[in-house]
């Protein structure tokens, strides 16, 4: 039986899409589009809340989200001084019939720069989405407003096997920064939440093929050249686990295993992934790492990275930031050895401290990181933290022409973050 609230949600978002989805921005700041788009994820999940849970079993969530990120950028590396302002609303949905499972998840953000920035635009060819479900409501240099559809996706569970169709989140891998074996887009190594991970539109498959054995077939289609697919298989083996990785991800066939096992609390894990590159060049990438419990608030975590696409030399840096595998985030780092340790630290029950060092060990720069988390209540949350990069500094030169890289950290802009986040 259809919930009644899930029809008043349906009928409130056709009433406001001619405002919320048009397709033609204006060049001025809109502020009653501002006020629509964040207004949505509030009518939304209030009137679905506001269902008795008897005539409404579905999952309803309601995020919002507001983030300052203020940078000092002195060698013009990353658009100049000041910083990005953002504030954001995220819906979510989830309800089940029977043995199908539907997700939907609905985002509108509005953003704006400070100081001499300008803004990048926010959406651009992504090589996993197929579906138009991004909508640019305005876009200037200085603010923007859009929305996307994040989530929205199908699934049916039978006794062994698993299928889901549509906009849904894949992550597959053993290591934590530089997951290699995560085919579809790992995190960048610098994202400091990773809670949640956006979505892309595939077919996914799992099938359960015994005790702690999996495997996982995955589409991915493309409107220009081959479809992606990729298979990911997790097997016990010994007293650990190992994964076997293998498909073929925008014209490159790639293939990797990794292995992870306990040891006295200790968690040890290592991964290889050969890629063969359309047109017959081949690299190599490695990562080994190890996370323990250092008694009842300290967590440690390092990890070590070869990367048999980076480059030894810094003056090759430049011709690698604009090939399409980093602009399109298929790299992690431009160095060829890179190494992260981070230290996690509960200081009360409601603040945990993270600070981390990145060190590209080619040219010798890091890159540090302190983050903060504190709980103001069961729904609420608030971080922050800052980024400050050591190294040889790059020459000089003009955003969007900046001067040559000497090293990877070395030009990286001091930059300070803070966000809230409210749950409801």
């Amino acid at each position: 039986m259809t919930c009644p609230m899930q029809n008043v949600f349906v009928n409130l978002f056709l009433d406001f899409r001619p405002w919320i989805l048009d397709p033609h921005p204006c060049r001025t700041f809109n502020v009653m589009k501002l006020k629509q788009a964040i207004l949505i994820p509030f009518i939304a999940a209030a009137t679905l809340l506001a269902d008795p849970v008897s005539e409404c079993p579905a999952w309803v969530g309601l995020e919002l989200d507001g983030s300052a990120t203020v940078i000092n950028d002195t060698w013009d590396i990353a658009g100049g001084d000041g910083g990005i302002w953002e504030l954001s609303g995220r819906v979510m949905y989830q309800d089940s019939f029977g043995t199908l499972d539907t997700e939907f998840h609905w985002l509108a953000t509005a953003t704006g720069a400070m100081g001499d920035r300008d803004l990048f635009p926010r959406f651009g060819e992504s090589p996993f989405r197929i579906l138009d479900l991004e909508k640019i409501h305005q876009e200037d240099e200085r603010t923007a407003l859009y929305s996307e559809i994040d989530r929205l996706s199908a699934g049916w569970s039978g006794p062994r096997i698993t299928l889901q169709l549509g906009r849904q989140a894949i992550t597959w891998g053993e290591a934590y920064y530089f997951n290699i074996n995560d085919l579809f887009g790992a995190f960048p190594i610098t994202e400091t939440n990773r809670l949640y991970k956006p979505g892309i539109d595939a077919l996914t498959v799992t099938a359960s093929l015994g005790p702690f054995t999996d495997l996982s077939l995955v589409t991915v289609p493309s409107d220009d050249t081959a479809d992606n697919a990729a298979a990911n298989l997790v097997i016990p083996v010994g007293t650990g686990s190992l994964t076997l990785t293998g498909g073929k991800i925008r014209e490159d066939d790639k293939f990797g295993a990794g292995y992870t096992v306990d040891l006295g609390g200790v968690k040890l894990y290592g991964s290889h992934l050969v890629t063969y590159e359309d047109g017959g060049a081949r690299f190599n990438e490695t990562v080994v790492g190890a996370e323990s419990q250092v008694g009842p608030y300290t967590h440690i975590l390092g990890e070590i990275y070869i990367n048999g696409w980076g480059a030894t030399d810094p003056d090759e840096y430049p011709a690698l930031m604009f090939t399409e595998r980093y602009l399109m985030g298929q790299a992690l780092t431009l160095g060829r050895l890179s190494g992260v340790v981070q230290i996690s630290r509960q200081v009360t029950p409601l603040l945990t401290v993270t600070p981390a060092l990145f060190a590209n060990f080619s040219d010798g720069s890091v890159l540090t990181r302190l983050n903060g988390g504190w709980s103001l209540s069961d729904l609420t949350s608030l971080s922050g933290g800052m980024f400050v990069g050591f190294g040889k500094r790059p020459d000089s030169g003009v955003w969007p022409d900046p001067g040559t890289l000497k090293s990877e950290y070395g030009g990286a802009p001091l930059t300070v973050y803070l966000e809230l986040v409210h749950s409801i």
